[in-house]
């Protein structure tokens, strides 16, 4: 096979990578957190399981296209209006499809609080804890439905919050494979060595440096593994350098 040099792993990527969850913070400014910047990638699933801490207006975004939520974006708020009632929305700010008035506060300032959330067969449901299906307090039969392949977390109207994803619960998908093209636009080089391409693997239509700033290739899962070009300031999943073994067999990247 051919010899693929990928770049070195920095210790602190590598010890960040063991902790059981992932923990993202969002503030008081109802602005979208995709947590696909986490690498946490939704493609291919049908629900997910999430802790939030919040004392009021955890959002959360289904949505087909990132960065896209006025249209194919299912809006789930759990605890609104004073963490007194929860609902489902066809997209952000839209009308309420479903709506919940809760008894009981559902999400708390200080302890996290576990839901889930699923789409599939046309029906978005949300329920407490971590069992998919049960404890369900939300549900909606969308007659138009969109795929969902971005899942984002948001708050605001004075709260902000804390959440947490499992590990190993969703597969990435996306990894980093120490190239780039930054230096000189399609000028493709390894990294740290600078070596040029003798092997290439790229997805149809790759690289296109999209809005003229996607200079590092990933591996994509979705796309049969094959490559494409993408921003490198992203949050992906990579592919650490190693020495070949004295057999001299050239297997890298484990």
């Amino acid at each position: 096979m051919p010899k693929v040099w990928q770049a070195k792993c920095k210790t602190e990527q590598l010890n960040s990578q063991t902790e059981s969850n992932y923990v993202i913070s969002t503030e008081n400014n109802y602005h979208y957190h995709y947590i696909m910047d986490n690498g946490i990638d939704v493609r291919g699933q049908t629900s997910i399981t999430f802790e939030v801490m919040a004392c009021n207006d955890a959002h959360i975004a289904l949505s087909k296209d990132k960065g896209v939520d006025s249209r194919d974006t299912y809006e789930i708020v759990i605890g609104g209006w004073g963490d007194h009632q929860s609902v489902i929305r066809d997209c952000k700010q839209c009308a309420h499809m479903d709506t919940n008035v809760q008894q009981q506060h559902p999400i708390d300032c200080q302890n996290y609080s576990s839901f889930w959330v699923s789409w599939t067969n046309n029906v978005i449901k949300v329920g407490k804890g971590n069992d998919v299906g049960k404890q369900t307090f939300l549900t909606w039969n969308d007659t138009a439905p969109h795929d969902v392949n971005y899942v984002a977390f948001s708050t605001g109207f004075g709260a902000t919050g804390k959440w947490k994803v499992k590990r190993g619960n969703y597969n990435p998908g996306l990894f980093w494979i120490g190239a780039s093209d930054l230096a000189s636009e399609g000028n493709w080089l390894w990294l740290p060595s600078k070596q040029k391409f003798s092997y290439s693997n790229w997805a149809p239509t790759e690289p296109d440096n999209i809005n003229y700033y996607e200079h590092c290739a990933l591996i994509d899962l979705h796309r049969g593994y094959k490559w494409s070009d993408d921003n490198c300031e992203e949050r992906r999943n990579f592919i650490c350098e190693t020495i070949p073994n004295d057999e001299g067999n050239e297997v890298i990247g484990k």
